[in-house]
């Protein structure tokens, strides 16, 4: 893969990690990095605060986002690859490697020897067959259940599974890092598929000791970890606190470790605090996001007009302060990227010609009418407020706000796809597989419905080729494709930071995706 621009990684301390070998065999030794002094699970106990709570640890639940359980999931179930935001490359960690036939359509999955869930039963090709079978399975309503579907699978042997696509893909190790990367173990989840959620059985560093919802999770270290080196904490504890104030305290005060986050503003107001920030800028951004194939939204002006109607400049300064002007998104991709388009900016206000595309929608009988669906955190809500306000003295345009908590929220709109217009976030360093997942109109992650065969051939000539001017050309045309149609508006840059509190000094923190944490590397003197 090209190296990606803006994809630094993030580092207190940074530890080794393995390496991939090439573009169509990802794999390497991997887990790299050296124990702590004293061995395993000698450097103390971590508390990471979170926004907010997750509605269950599961991997049909959990996806490699901070915001949405991600964290928590990775503690217990780790990886079976991730992907190097200094590189691009997928890297190995519970499997060995992931190789492609010369086509891209057959892959061959290779786990390493000896790893076991907690409660004793293989991690094994069988296990990583039941897992991504259970996403297919409409009973489970699973968020990678695109991602998993029509792929059919045959154990070779243990330790070796072959996937066969239903399309060439010689890109799918990185989709199996981003939307199938969590196991959980078969045993467990047969035994009570609908509580393994609150009760999960992993393979990961650390296991699930005690969890008070709404106060803490506290995951104990998996002295039988893969790695006998790792992890080199005693324990986890997670504590969800949805006040930016109140976390910022915690951590000035010396009661907890880390906050991961992608709110500008905490970053901003912890560094007036003296604490220790590592930051990164992503691909990507804050948007939001329409449901295209249905009314009112499936009309391309009414799209358009929001988008004309909001002031990005504005809400970013108000919302995140006077440096949030700074983080007002134009491209979708950052500007330093190889695969930029510096022609395809996001629209920005003309209050003029929203009115007029306004006043088109209603002569016809379609006056715009909508509600946005958001997140009930106080940041969300700011951010809601403010487009709100955006609509006085605009003529035939309604807006109702709906606020869901995180587990509503990723309900109807992450799986159920239930809104019509919704906040939402991506970030990513390359725009594999993210761009084909969010705009393909068969992509995994394609909430908004959105179809357009121009997007659609682009985005499978870029996923099956390794010449970078063509992958750069075709992005490209995506991107134009993005401002044109506009099945979402993105208004904010994405990043990824770390704050550290000043309880201890944390080491070998490797933050991947946005902001997600490999934890058998981690910590605390």
């Amino acid at each position: 893969m090209a190296a990606v621009a803006g994809a630094a990684a993030i580092a207190l301390t940074m530890s080794a990690c393995g390496g991939g070998d090439d573009d169509k065999d990802s794999g390497g030794s991997g887990g790299g990095g050296s124990a702590a002094p004293g061995g395993a699970g000698s450097s103390g106990d971590l508390t990471v605060l979170i926004t907010q709570e997750t509605r269950g640890v599961d991997p049909a639940i959990a996806t490699i986002s901070s915001v949405n359980g991600g964290t928590q999931a990775a503690a217990v179930f780790d990886v079976l690859f991730w992907i190097n935001p200094k590189t691009g490359k997928v890297e190995p960690q519970l499997a060995e490697s992931a190789s492609a036939s010369e086509d891209g359509t057959v892959w061959t999955l290779k786990l390493r020897p000896n790893v076991k869930f907690t409660d004793g039963t293989p991690l094994d090709a069988e296990a990583v067959k039941f897992n991504w079978e259970r996403h297919q399975d409409p009973e489970a309503k699973s968020v990678a259940a695109l991602a998993a579907k029509d792929l059919k699978f045959d154990v070779v042997d243990p330790l070796t599974l072959k996937v066969t696509l239903p399309a060439p893909n010689i890109h799918f190790d990185q989709m199996i890092a981003h939307n199938l990367a969590f196991i959980g173990s078969p045993t467990a989840i047969k035994a009570d598929p609908k509580g393994f959620a609150l009760k999960p059985v992993g393979a990961g560093p650390f296991k699930l000791k005690t969890w008070v919802r709404d106060s803490a999770m506290t995951l104990e270290r998996n002295t039988d970890y893969w790695n006998k080196d790792r992890p080199l904490l005693k324990s986890v504890t997670f504590k969800p606190v949805p006040d930016q104030n109140q976390r910022l305290n915690s951590l000035a005060s010396g009661q907890a470790d880390l906050v991961t986050t992608i709110n500008f503003k905490i970053v901003n107001d912890a560094k007036e605090k003296g604490l220790t920030v590592a930051y990164a800028e992503k691909n990507g951004g804050f948007m939001t996001m329409f449901k295209t194939d249905r009314a009112p939204f499936n009309d391309p002006r009414a799209r358009r007009a929001y988008a004309l109607i909001m002031d990005a400049e504005n809400r970013n300064k108000l919302i995140q302060g006077p440096q949030g002007a700074g983080q007002t998104l134009s491209t979708f991709l950052q500007p330093n990227s190889p695969y930029v388009n510096p022609d395809a900016k996001m629209p920005t206000q003309n209050k003029a010609e929203a009115q007029a595309l306004l006043d088109q929608l209603a002569a016809e009988g379609k006056p715009l009418s909508f509600t946005y669906t958001t997140n009930d955190s106080p940041a969300a809500r700011r951010s809601a407020e403010y487009w709100q306000t955006q609509l006085q003295g605009m003529r035939n345009i309604e807006m109702k706000t709906e606020f869901l908590n995180g587990a509503l929220y990723g309900s109807k709109v992450m799986i159920q796809r239930d809104f019509q217009a919704a906040e939402f976030n991506v970030f990513f360093d390359d725009p594999e597989p993210l761009f084909y997942n969010i705009l393909h109109s068969k992509g995994a992650e394609n909430r908004t419905g959105y179809s357009s065969p121009v997007v659609d051939a682009a985005l499978d000539k870029a996923r099956n080729t390794n010449d970078e001017n063509v992958r750069k050309e075709q992005y490209g045309i995506v991107q134009a494709e993005i401002v044109k149609d506009l099945p979402f508006w993105s208004y904010e840059k994405g990043f990824m930071a770390a704050i550290q509190g000043k309880k201890g000094k944390v080491d070998g923190l490797e933050l991947f995706e946005d902001g997600l944490i490999l934890f058998d590397r981690v910590s605390v003197s």
